[in-house]
């Protein structure tokens, strides 16, 4: 219900009066890989996906992704788009390995993955990771190389930048082995892939500035810079866009600024 926005807002503010700032940072894909399914992954433009589901080859008890053959353009995508319409930063977090080739260490080893438009059909790609630097299609920071040395690296990359640039509503991952510079499949292992909407306080305040509503008007006073602040909140918090501990925790922050006063 769409009237539910003061109440609710009213009881949260209890909750930060007794000192209750808890932020839900929102898991929005999660895969470890372990239930032995990849339904929460598809095929490029409907067609099967290269992924397989196979042993750790460093820890036979765990379970990670691989691939049956080297692909471009994308090889397996997110079975369902991921919404990153909302005030926060968002994180990819995975761990890779990458086992070279003794007899051929100059053949790449091809572990890709990144996000394409949703849907899936014509969508532009931004490759955020890979083992070869030249085929990474974002910049940098959020651009990272993958270490393929034969040990399990883990990669936390912030890649709000990639999604406020190219205006993304919602998007795809996107994983492969590349199939470039003579790679091979079976050499590039991807595990524990995650996505995180963090919350960050800034990115809903930064849209209310403290100088005023307007470049050379001022607030009238502190009342109406809160007012503002507190309308645009409500207007997240009714979206479904932050939670109720988030939308308080805005208000309280903005309630306790020097914005708007004399």
């Amino acid at each position: 219900m769409k009237n539910r926005t003061v109440k609710s807002l009213g009881i949260a503010a209890l909750l930060v009066a007794m000192g209750n700032f808890a932020q839900a940072n929102i898991i929005l894909f999660r895969d470890t890989f372990e239930s032995g399914s990849l339904n929460k992954w598809t095929g490029k433009d409907g067609l099967p996906s290269n992924g397989l589901i196979v042993p750790d080859p460093l820890n036979p008890a765990n379970h990670v992704l691989t691939f049956t053959a080297v692909n471009s353009y994308g090889d397996t995508y997110s079975a369902m788009p991921l919404n990153v319409s909302g005030p926060r930063r968002y994180v990819l977090s995975f761990d890779f390995l990458g086992v070279p080739d003794p007899n051929n260490p100059a053949r790449e080893n091809g572990g890709f993955i990144g996000i394409a438009q949703a849907p899936m059909s014509d969508a532009e790609q931004f490759w955020i990771a890979g083992t070869f630097p030249g085929a990474i299609t974002v910049p940098p920071p959020v651009a990272t190389t993958l270490i393929a040395d034969g040990t399990w690296h883990h990669y936390d990359i912030d890649f709000t930048s990639v999604v406020v640039s190219n205006n993304l509503p919602q998007t795809l991952l996107m994983v492969e082995d590349w199939f470039n510079f003579n790679s091979v499949p079976g050499d590039a292992f991807f595990d524990n892939i995650k996505v995180t909407g963090v919350f960050d306080i800034n990115t809903v305040l930064d849209q209310v500035p403290c100088d005023g509503p307007a470049p050379g008007r001022k607030w009238k006073n502190h009342g109406e810079y809160v007012s503002t602040v507190s309308k645009l909140v409500e207007a997240y918090f009714n979206a479904n866009i932050i939670t109720i501990e988030e939308a308080v925790e805005v208000i309280f922050v903005a309630a306790r600024s020097d914005c708007g006063k004399k």
